[in-house]
């Protein structure tokens, strides 16, 4: 045994949702095979798709014990989270989206942050897919840790960019089935994160946080989140954030919703000037 201790290390669940993303994913399942964190559960989730992605997640696990697989119809990215949620094991549990790559210290350096400062969630920097660099390998990158009530006092301030999205952390997995957090996204289909990524952040004690780049995601032209735009798309995303500024009212952070209604209105000012165009 080395001195991290290895045989003794909690285990810690990756959960991959996984939809029309065959062209990607042995990119993405490579990098979670690769990682220098030993204690792993890799649960596939095949999102009824049709592209032959659910074969491939089959072929993974009848080769790495491992990897898990689970195939249910479409229900979109956070019933495909909460689907791996149900099923893992883990202590800890970070999400990968199937047509991104994470480094091979991503799981280690996250849970060495955990342990560092006590916490009950480690975020990442992250960059674009093209622009991977070998500079998460350096120990020279900024740290912070905050408590619940400070990460949510400052929200869309200076660490904005580590916020919403959930797929730059490692959790305690109490953080995520608290308050029956995951049968309330259930069935959710679009800006999963904007709606969940307070209410995590409020179940939490402490966060820590490194600008260590060690997630890559992937910008596609048929992604989610760059799709054409659209009257509905545009409404789920204002409603999105709605529910987000409810949060922070109802809990009297002023400061983060004066940010929030900016970035609000702004949006409503985009997204009508995108519709008018169609």
């Amino acid at each position: 045994m080395d001195s991290w201790g290895k045989t003794d290390r909690p285990l810690i669940t990756i959960v991959v949702p996984v939809y029309q993303t065959y062209e990607f994913l042995r990119e993405c399942v490579a990098s979670v095979l690769q990682q220098t964190y030993e204690n792993l559960e890799i649960i596939l989730v095949d999102d009824g798709s049709t592209d032959g992605a659910g074969i491939l997640c089959d072929e993974y696990a009848e080769k790495d014990g491992r990897v898990h697989v689970i195939h249910q119809k479409n229900k979109g990215l956070m019933a495909a989270r909460n689907a791996g949620l149900a099923q893992g094991r883990g202590t800890y549990f970070a999400f990968v989206d199937s047509d991104d790559v994470v480094s091979p210290a991503y799981i280690e350096k996250l849970y060495a942050l955990i342990l560092k400062y006590d916490a009950d969630i480690a975020a990442c920097a992250f960059v674009k897919r093209r622009t991977k660099l070998a500079a998460e390998n350096s120990g020279n990158f900024k740290e912070v840790c905050m408590s619940s009530r400070q990460m949510l006092r400052q929200w869309h301030g200076k660490y904005k960019k580590y916020e919403t999205v959930m797929w730059n952390k490692l959790y305690h997995q109490k953080v995520l089935k608290e308050n029956g957090l995951m049968a309330h996204f259930r069935e959710c289909r679009r800006y999963e994160d904007v709606l969940v990524s307070h209410l995590l952040v409020e179940n939490a004690e402490k966060i820590a946080l490194t600008a260590c780049p060690l997630y890559f995601y992937r910008s596609r032209e048929r992604s989610l989140t760059t799709e054409k735009v659209s009257r509905e798309k545009v409404e789920q995303n204002l409603w999105a954030q709605r529910k987000r500024m409810e949060f922070f009212v109802k809990n009297r952070y002023w400061r983060s919703c004066c940010k929030l209604w900016k970035g609000y209105l702004l949006h409503r000012l985009m997204f009508a000037y995108q519709l008018l165009k169609l």
